[in-house]
């Protein structure tokens, strides 16, 4: 009788064509990412959750995550969320996230641009104030008031009372039309 060799055992060309998924490190990522998915859409408020269309479970995990309190009750509660989350096509969620930051986004730009246009104003940028006298004539006087006490207010060192209002009556004020 033929004694086998270990060399006979051993055929490379077994384990050439393997297939392998994803990598552990891959999994944990991407269940990561899940998890921080479930945090950023609970952090969007009960509403915008029981509005998202999403499973009986799902909804209801993610309404508790306020409830919780304890640093490691949440982290293992958000471990479940991240588990729930992979049992559905989460594409919907991200655009309910992305469409919130970007919301975010423009409601910070917007703030901005009405503080540069607040401090153009109180710097003397009369050619602004006339602008802005035009296109709005029935708030101009109010507009010219505030304006002219700010620039009084920050000669004088004063707080910042009419500038405050200046800034309170741009934001009221609809965006001018687009030509």
């Amino acid at each position: 009788m033929a004694k086998k060799q270990k060399r006979d055992l051993y055929r490379p060309e077994e384990f050439d064509e393997v297939e392998e998924g994803p990598s552990r490190s891959q999994l944990k990522r991407e269940m990561h990412a899940l998890q921080q998915l479930g945090a950023n859409l609970a952090a969007l408020g009960d509403k915008v959750i029981k509005e998202a269309g999403l499973p009986a479970d799902v909804e209801k995990a993610l309404l508790l995550i306020k409830k919780l309190t304890k640093h490691e009750a949440r982290r293992r509660h958000m471990q479940y969320v991240g588990k729930l989350m992979r049992t559905f096509d989460t594409t919907h969620v991200s655009e309910i996230v992305e469409a919130a930051k970007a919301g975010h986004t423009i409601k910070t730009a917007e703030f901005h641009r009405l503080e540069k246009v607040r401090e153009q104003l109180i710097d003397g940028d009369d050619t602004l104030l006339q602008e802005l006298f035009d296109t709005y004539p029935d708030q101009g006087q109010r507009l010219r008031q505030l304006v002219l006490g700010a620039r009084r207010e920050k000669a004088k060192g004063k707080p910042p009372k009419d500038s405050r209002a200046l800034f309170k009556l741009l934001r009221q004020l609809p965006p001018p039309a687009e030509n």
